[in-house]
């Protein structure tokens, strides 16, 4: 992975914006439609049985003033660790990390919320793909999406896939 300077950055985002938030969803499938050996499609179903369950515990949190850090990569890109702050259900604010540099992807701009809907739309897109790849976790106490990672199991590309972590979850006043 690498990092690149905001100018490029923001060059990037403006023609792969949609493939990066869909995670790779519409990248290369294999011409012969046979995914790596060992693959095993994930059971749909049972994701959007979870998603449902998840989304219920959060939105029973009431929580709508929080800040939390997210770790996204849209491959070949490693964005920055980025802090985003939530007041009454919307982003009030984005800013690096402490120890981070770089530009904040404006990927990041999202609320909790907002990040269920994410998974929600790689989970109808990926339905579709051969060779999908999806893993998605929740924190067990809140209910939010802690981690999403979404590819292909074509093992043809070595990029196209893309990846968010959401640490440091705090509740604010």
């Amino acid at each position: 992975m690498f990092k690149l300077p905001a100018a490029a950055l923001l060059g990037l985002l403006m023609t792969a914006a949609p493939l990066a938030q869909a995670g790779g969803a519409g990248g290369p499938v294999p011409a012969s439609g046979v995914c790596r050996p060992g693959y095993v499609r994930p059971d749909f179903a049972a994701l959007n049985r979870q998603l449902r369950q998840a989304r219920t515990l959060w939105q029973a949190q009431g929580l709508t003033t929080y800040r939390y850090d997210v770790r996204q990569v849209a491959a070949p890109v490693l964005f920055p660790t980025t802090r985003v702050t939530v007041r009454g259900g919307q982003v009030t604010g984005t800013a690096l990390a402490p120890g981070e540099s770089g530009e904040p992807s404006p990927l990041a701009r999202l609320t909790l919320e907002g990040r269920f809907d994410t998974v929600a739309q790689i989970l109808r897109e990926q339905a579709r793909a051969r060779c999908p790849e999806v893993r998605v976790s929740y924190d067990p106490a809140l209910g939010f999406p802690v981690s999403l990672y979404s590819g292909l199991g074509d093992g043809g590309i070595a990029d196209g896939f893309g990846e968010w972590t959401v640490t440091n979850f705090t509740p604010l006043r």
